[in-house]
């Protein structure tokens, strides 16, 4: 399949490739499986992925040798109102694809600047609270998890410092990224709008790192992380018997040739243990039927009942977010008082590898044309120019949030997030006149309608 990865993001819900199930006793034990001989030791998948996605200097999104950002940018913005529709809107991003290297281009980047606006907005409404003069507010910190090239810090600090110039005077907005290529064109993006260091810095690190952070800050912070959860590292859990049965972790190794081989074998891991009793929790939070791809109520119903009526010699696979888990618990570690916002997508169309919320492996040429793979045990060839990336179920999503922000274990002192969709979202914050095109169609509401928006802004209060 060759496409763009905006025309990914445009999949109908209905193409949701996860969904939830009971793992009480899978958690409890697990059985020992025998793994063959290889010359390297086995590590788990996470582990794996994040080597290809993040490794120093060879990763797809840290490598040094390649001058290619994997992010793209546009020098001039669209002007949406000069559009006659739905066939202009497209024909337009094909023509910024043409003009691109080997990029992907985001949410952010095709809505600018009215898509930073809108998130700015909302961080102010909440920043604001009832507060009658922003003179009495407490200075305002914001930090941006995966920027980019800096389009959206650069926007955000623009609306900022237009509608809030009291709030702009004392805010901090500091960018946390992994890559020094794209810490590099977020500062250089942020200075080109005449915003000083005193306003925006940038940290380079792995958010999901206790080292990232420092030392634990107490104070209130937004935390923003926009098309950030689809490229954290997933691990992958499996069992001979669908529905039954104890899970079994899988760990990747090299074979005697070389090539990358991935075998099951008991599982051990804590991280995995977590992410899938918190996964078992779902069901019983997720009870506003909107919270992600799944309803719990409808569409999971009807997949268990499916499940359970297949044959029961049928194996089950899943991939599990443990990357998101671990990003989460550390902001509560250390970030304590953080307001998180998310944004990414919960369905991706035509994924050809098996399992239960299995990722997509791509990788861009240019002109925005992608080669899709079936595997992500890809050869040496393929170092730092490969993506993967999974989609989100925001119901699993939200309650990963409410086990790492419970302190003592006991629900009363976890915060519960909300999700909306993106139409929801930008048709509140967004100024939809400046996105329409001359027909009607709007493409910030219409357009990526497989994705949505994930916020949790107070413990205790979002029930």
């Amino acid at each position: 399949m060759a496409s763009t990865r905006h025309a990914l993001r445009r999949a109908s819900n209905a193409l949701a490739s996860a969904s939830r199930a009971s793992f009480s006793s899978a958690v409890k034990k697990s059985v020992k499986t025998p793994i063959s001989s290889t010359n390297d030791a086995p590590k788990l998948l996470r582990h794996h992925l994040y080597d290809e996605l993040y490794a120093p200097k060879t990763g797809y999104f840290t490598a040094e040798a390649d001058p290619r950002i994997p992010v793209g940018s546009m020098r001039d913005v669209i002007d949406f109102n000069a559009l006659r529709g739905q066939d202009d809107y497209f024909r337009e991003l094909n023509q910024r694809y043409a003009q691109l290297g080997a990029q992907w281009l985001t949410p952010a980047e095709i809505f600018n600047p009215h898509y930073a606006n809108a998130v700015a907005r909302f961080v102010l409404d909440h920043h604001r609270g009832d507060a009658a003069d922003d003179s009495t507010l407490p200075p305002l910190r914001v930090y941006e998890l995966g920027g980019g090239t800096g389009t959206f810090a650069r926007g955000f600090l623009d609306a900022m410092r237009r509608e809030a110039p009291q709030v702009y005077e004392r805010m901090k907005f500091t960018s946390v990224d992994i890559s020094k290529k794209l810490t590099d064109a977020q500062k250089s993006s942020v200075l080109g709008g005449g915003h000083s260091k005193a306003v925006h810095a940038v940290k380079r690190g792995d958010a999901a790192e206790h080292s990232t952070w420092g030392e634990t800050d107490e104070e209130e912070c937004f935390v923003i992380a926009l098309e950030v959860l689809d490229n954290l590292p997933h691990d992958r859990v499996w069992r001979p018997k669908r529905g039954e049965g104890e899970w079994y972790q899988t760990e990747v190794m090299k074979g005697k040739d070389g090539e990358w081989l991935q075998e099951n074998a008991p599982l051990r891991d804590k991280l995995i243990r977590r992410t899938l009793e918190a996964i078992e929790l779902t069901g019983d939070l997720a009870v506003d039927a909107n919270g992600g791809a799944y309803n719990p109520r409808g569409l999971m119903h009807s997949i268990q009942s499916m499940f359970t009526s297949m044959a029961s010699s049928s194996d089950e696979t899943w991939f599990v977010p443990t990357g998101a888990m671990k990003l989460l618990e550390t902001l509560h570690a250390k970030r304590p008082n953080h307001r998180f916002i998310a944004a990414d997508f919960d369905a991706l169309p035509s994924v050809q590898i098996q399992g239960v919320n299995a990722p997509l492996v791509a990788s861009q040429r240019k002109g925005g044309k992608t080669d899709d793979y079936d595997t992500y045990l890809l050869p040496a060839k393929h170092t730092g120019s490969v993506d993967v990336f999974f989609p989100t179920c925001f119901d699993t999503l939200r309650t990963i949030d409410f086990s790492a922000s419970s302190k003592t274990g006991e629900r009363k002192n976890a915060r519960l997030g909300r999700t909306m969709t993106t139409k929801q979202f930008m048709s509140e914050y967004a100024d939809l006149q400046a996105t329409a095109t001359q027909s009607g169609y709007n493409p910030i509401i219409q357009d990526f309608v497989n994705t949505k928006f994930y916020y949790a802004i107070d413990h205790s209060h979002d029930h």
